[in-house]
């Protein structure tokens, strides 16, 4: 399987009385979130699936990137993305998905970097708002991924 980690985009501060789940992207945050989704179009990146967190912030980077596909006949929100999703969760989450499938998923941090290392048999990784890495894996146990490429924003900005 290959399976991309997407984390959300830049997102406005919390105010006061608002619910966190209910913040939404900045107009930073959507710019960017098109040149990461434009950069993926140049890859030629194919999906069966994505799935993301259904706090706003991930909700609004997954619509962008699944517009920007032409994928949203793909899209699935998933309660577990978000937050304390873990591998166990995302071998739910990707049931079904063919061996030699590849999904996308949106959510947060610090589930995606701890289910990065733990699929990679651990390392310390970071996802920046915005980052995006790819994690080939034959199945979804600790240690039987491969960390293909860890990409932040800027990356994606350079090729514009």
């Amino acid at each position: 399987m290959q399976l991309y980690f997407l984390r959300h985009g830049i997102a406005e501060d919390r105010q006061p009385g608002q619910e966190d789940s209910q913040r939404h992207l900045t107009p930073e945050g959507e710019a960017e979130m098109r040149a990461i989704a434009a950069g993926l179009a140049k890859l030629n990146i194919k999906l069966d699936k994505i799935a993301t967190s259904p706090l706003t912030r991930a909700l609004q980077t997954a619509h962008i990137v699944a517009d920007v596909l032409g994928l949203t006949d793909r899209f699935a929100v998933d309660p577990r993305l978000g937050g304390g999703c873990g591998l166990y969760d995302l071998a739910q989450i990707l049931h079904g998905l063919p061996q030699k499938g590849r999904a996308l998923l949106v959510g947060h941090e610090p589930d995606f970097s701890e289910m990065v290392s733990e699929l990679i048999g651990g390392a310390s990784i970071e996802f920046k708002k915005g980052g995006l890495a790819r994690v080939d894996a034959d199945s979804i146990d600790p240690g039987n991924g491969v960390l293909q490429w860890l990409l932040v924003p800027k990356h994606f900005t350079l090729c514009e």
